[in-house]
This record gives structure tokens, C-alpha cells and sequence, in this order.
């Protein structure tokens, strides 16, 4: 079946609150409580064992010091839903969200101020190679670029290919949603979208190759229109990376991504909610979050269904480890869930 429709992450289905206490946590008073029950939150980033920032709808910017005891707000100046967060390093980072917004932080998190990205559009992610080399993704087949730390972007347009696309289809996929980036050096990444787009690069974005057209033929699909959305993608280093999405798809590819094929497929057998969001480790090891509490976790080569503790219904939109021990996922209904232990258990924090 053809798809023309579009895939706005904010459409993703809610679902109910978490309840995946393992152990007693002290309550906050609701009257001090950060975190409500109507917060969503979509983005985590992990700066060390204890410290973590979660950025959200509303404009809304947490920041932990001590692994999600306590949390304090940042004023982000803006309402505007923030969708991505990026660190270069402890100092230097990023957040992009609706209408273009970018924001940039010097001390940490601590203080914000926006930058003028140069487009109206929604900004999806944001990938740092250092403080100075970053690029950006939205709607509309747009790209960003910056060589001066935000100071300045150029912003890019892709020219999507139709190849293997019936010709009554072909205008449906002028202009894809891009939704996510990553950069594992000034040169080298790849970006991913609708109608199962996968871009990469050598020359640090000023020119892309598709590299989606080797999926075609497998997993029953043979029209490229047909190919699953990306809303995530993970490189561990130049040859080795991960992309999921929509339908409980994820491919992976050991060459750069000259071939991807798809996996876990017995996976999406059990589910096909939508996968958004993953978190690579260079020894084979991982994690994927996505619709309906979905979690998995990569062991022994395998996804494989990883507990919580107990069922989640509420969609969860990123994780972030620190290292191995010390990871975070986000969500919809204010989830904030914490692991000090690798994944073994996980704590909700209550704000």
C-alpha cells in the first residue's frame, strides 16, 4: 500500500503514565514538583555519571547534578516545543525545536540563548562533531550547517532521488521530512527521513548520497515509497550503524551503509509500533525506545524486549547513556527514568 501521508513526531500516540518503581523513592510535593504528569519530553543527554539534561514541549529545559535527586529549571526564553539536545563537550550545546529555534549553551546547560538558524521550519536534530562543526535536520528535505559553532548556518536543500518510485508517486517524495543526524567526525555522517531516506556523506555535508535502495526488494517491499520512515540513527564508527522507525523497523549496515539490510524482524512480528530513538556502544551492545513503552535492548547480536520493571503504555521518545552503567529515557506523562546498573533496573524520577 502506498504511503502519502506525512509523520510529525508530535503525533506520536500517548499512552498511560508510568508506574515502574522498583524500589521506595522519596515524593516531591506536588506544589515543588518540575516534572508533571503533562509534560512531554523529548530528548535526554547524559554529560556525566550525575549530571543530564531533558528538554521538552513548552520550551521546557531540566537540568540533574546529582543522577535525578533533584532537578532545577532553565529558562529556555522560549513555549516553543524543544525536540533535541546535543553537547560538543561538558561546556558547548545545542537545542533545536519548532520554527526553527536553535538554542546554545556555554557554561553547561546553565544559561541559554537562541541562535538565528535561517529557516522558519521545525529543526528535528542536531549533531555536533566539536564546538565549531555542527549540522542540523527539518522539514521539507532541509539541512543546516555551521563551521562557527552556531555564530552562523548555511542551510541546505536535498534533491531526493526517485529511483525504484512508480511515476504516478514520484511527488510525494519531493520533499521528505529529515528527522535525524549524526556526525561521527568533520567529514563523515549520514541523516535519515521519510519514505525510508538514509543520506550520507564524506565531505562534512556539502554533498549526499542516498543509500536506502538496497532495502528494496526485502521485508516485501518493492517500491521505494513503501520503504519505512527513520526517525533514528546510530554509527559507532565508519562502517558499523543502526536505523529505526516506523512499524517496528530497524536495519543496520557494516559497510557504511554502501548496504543496509533489515533485522529484529521477529520483533516487529510481536509489534509494530513506531521505534524513535537508539543508543549505540562500541562493544555490540545498545538500546531502542520507541511507542507503547517499547524497549529493547541489544544483546548477544540480538534485539531482544528488555523490562522496565513493569509495562509501559506511554510512548518513549530518547535514551542516553553515559557510559555502559548510567542511562536515561524520556517521555510522554513527565516519564524520566534512570539506570545506574546498565539497564538492569530502572527508577523513575519524580522532580
Amino acid at each position: 500500500m502506498m504511503r502519502f501521508f506525512r509523520l510529525w513526531p508530535l503525533l506520536f500516540v500517548l499512552g498511560l503514565l508510568p508506574a515502574c518503581q522498583q524500589e521506595e523513592v522519596k515524593d516531591v510535593p506536588l506544589s515543588n514538583r518540575l516534572i508533571l504528569v503533562t509534560d512531554k519530553f523529548y530528548d535526554v543527554k547524559a554529560i556525566s555519571a550525575e549530571k543530564a539534561i531533558v528538554v521538552g514541549y513548552g520550551g521546557k529545559i531540566l537540568l540533574t547534578t546529582d543522577a535525578g535527586k533533584t532537578w532545577q529549571a532553565k529558562p529556555s526564553g522560549t513555549e516553543l516545543a524543544l525536540y533535541n539536545v546535543k553537547f560538543a563537550d561538558e561546556q558547548n550545546g545545542w537545542v533545536c525545536g519548532q520554527d526553527g529555534l536553535i538554542l546554545h549553551t556555554t557554561d553547561g546547560g546553565e544559561t541559554w540563548h537562541k541562535q538565528e538558524s535561517g529557516t522558519t521550519q521545525p529543526i528535528f536534530a542536531l549533531s555536533f562533531a566539536d564546538k565549531n562543526h555542527g549540522w542540523a535536520v527539518s522539514a521539507q528535505a532541509t539541512y543546516l550547517r555551521t563551521t562557527s559553532g552556531g555564530e552562523s548556518w548555511e542551510t541546505g536543500h536535498i534533491e531526493a532521488s526517485v529511483e525504484g518510485v512508480s511515476e504516478e508517486a514520484t511527488l510525494a517524495m519531493v520533499d521528505p521530512v529529515l528527522y535525524d543526524i549524526q556526525f561521527i567526525d568533520e567529514k563523515t555522517g549520514w541523516m535519515v527521513g521519510e519514505f525510508g531516506k538514509i543520506y550520507h556523506t564524506t565531505d562534512g555535508g556539502m554533498t549526499w548520497n542516498e543509500q536506502q535502495n538496497t532495502l528494496l526488494g526485502h521485508a516485501g517491499i518493492d517500491d521505494a515509497l513503501n520503504l519505512p520512515a527513520w526517525f533514528g540513527v546510530r554509527f559507532t564508527n565508519a562502517n558499523e550503524g543502526i536505523a529505526v522507525g516506523i512499524e517496528g523497523k530497524i536495519v543496520k549496515t557494516a559497510d557504511g551503509g554502501k548496504t543496509w539490510t533489515f533485522t529484529g524482524e521477529d520483533l516487529a512480528t510481536f509489534s509494530t509500533d513506531p521505534l524513535y530513538a537508539l543508543r549505540l556502544f562500541g562493544d555490540g551492545k545498545g538500546w531502542i525506545v520507541g511507542a507503547s513503552g517499547r524497549v529493547l535492548q541489544l544483546r548477544d547480536g540480538d534485539w531482544k524486549n528488555a523490562a522496565l520493571g513493569r509495562p509501559l503504555a506511554s510512548w518513549l521518545r530518547a535514551v542516553d547513556f553515559f557510559d555502559e552503567n548510567n542511562g536515561w529515557i524520556v517521555g510522554a506523562y513527565g516519564s524520566i527514568l534512570h539506570t545506574v546498573d546498565g539497564g538492569k533496573s530502572w527508577l523513575p524520577s519524580f522532580g
